[in-house]
């Protein structure tokens, strides 16, 4: 056959028509599900980049950096839910009816339903194996300097700051040379000797002994225990108040499974597994491995649910609650299955089971049904 012929073929031209009317709901639910995620993941990196006195660009760094985290999160079920969502149009506008009353078989209907998830599979993949840990990395090196420039939130005027837990800094506001007026520090991480440090004006100095608040014209409120209940003062003209000890000393630091790319996570043993189980690495690899098959298995299952009863006229909301009950069981098995593997490694081959098992039960409901006809031989008169 020509390649021209090829091109305007019936059946190209049916997989061009239900590849297109996939794409349009598959855009609109990534758009919408990547913005709540987001949002709501966001949210994480708020108190650390707050408390510490970073700017907005900062912030919006760290938003990016969870963006792979997050598609690998919505591109499945953005795909199960424009799948389910053009199937149940076609079949309601009766069009996968005359479809299938035109002589089309069952394969036609999924062969652009399996393609365009295929792509989105390799998609996931990519995220998943490079540059989801890739991301992770960079955010946690970013958070773990952050933290350790504990000095950066003595700068930032007019807010109430929490540098570490149980240390809360208030600077009123800061002169033209980079001195500091209305300093406020409370220091609650003994709960037996509370210190409030208020002083008229501050200055940050960095050498080679360290970070220190050097205050001038302060007090400072020492509550003592709590069975004396008494209350100590100091008035000072000047105070060092040391920085260095909430600096992170440890510039290297052990990685989480989640910053691993899949060959590292492979090569964990005994010897080099660190304080977590090689169970928890293996875990992860192979769910880097299995979880992207639900982007095959789930928009199978709705397709199978959806047309593997034929068409009805009281409508297919039955149908689709029955689609969207099964996909979230079958991926709350696979995340059980993965804390599972995570107490016991030889537990990994586990968590291939619900895709595949998905799988077969989605070609299992459709394969007894008319989307599969068989060919009747009829006798000749």
């Amino acid at each position: 056959m020509p390649l021209a012929d090829r091109a305007n073929h019936p059946l190209r031209r049916l997989d061009r028509y239900i590849f297109r009317q996939i794409l349009g709901p598959f855009l609109f639910f990534v758009i919408v599900f990547t913005g709540v995620i987001w949002l709501t993941q966001s949210l994480r990196v708020i108190d650390t980049v707050v408390n510490a006195g970073q700017s907005a660009i900062v912030f919006l760094e760290f938003t990016a950096l969870l963006l792979p985290l997050v598609l690998s999160i919505v591109l499945p079920v953005a795909l199960f839910s424009a799948i389910l969502f053009a199937i149940n149009r076609l079949f309601t506008d009766s069009e996968i009816v005359v479809m299938l009353a035109s002589g089309l078989s069952g394969t036609s209907i999924l062969r652009p339903v399996v393609a365009f998830s295929a792509l989105v599979m390799l998609l996931v993949y990519g995220l998943t194996l490079y540059l989801m840990p890739t991301a992770q990395r960079e955010m946690r090196d970013r958070i773990s300097e952050i933290r350790g420039d504990v000095a950066a939130a003595f700068i930032r005027e007019g807010a109430f700051l929490t540098p570490i837990s149980g240390v809360t800094v208030y600077l009123r506001e800061t002169g033209d040379t980079g001195e500091m007026f209305g300093v406020f520090v409370q220091d609650e991480r003994d709960p037996d000797n509370q210190i409030t440090y208020t002083a008229q004006r501050a200055l940050l100095i960095r050498d080679d002994q360290g970070t220190r608040l050097v205050m001038f014209d302060g007090v400072a409120q020492t509550q003592l225990e709590s069975s004396s209940g008494g209350l100590s003062i100091l008035r000072f003209e000047q105070l060092a108040y040391d920085l260095t000890q909430f600096q992170d000393r440890d510039p290297t630091r052990a990685r989480k499974p989640s910053e691993m790319f899949l060959n590292e996570l492979l090569a964990v043993d005994e010897t080099n597994a660190g304080v977590r189980p090689v169970s928890e690495y293996k875990a992860e690899a192979h769910e880097a491995l299995s979880a992207p098959l639900y982007v095959i298995a789930l928009p199978l299952l709705a397709v199978a649910f959806v047309i593997s009863a034929g068409f009805r006229r009281q409508g297919f909301t039955g149908r689709i609650v029955l689609a969207v009950v099964a996909s979230v069981a079958l991926r709350l098995c696979g995340l059980a299955l993965k804390s599972a593997a995570t107490g016991a490694e030889p537990l990994w081959p586990l968590l291939y089971i619900p895709p595949v098992l998905g799988c077969m039960l989605a070609l299992g409901m459709l394969s007894g049904q008319r989307l599969f006809p068989r060919r009747r031989v009829e006798a000749a008169p």
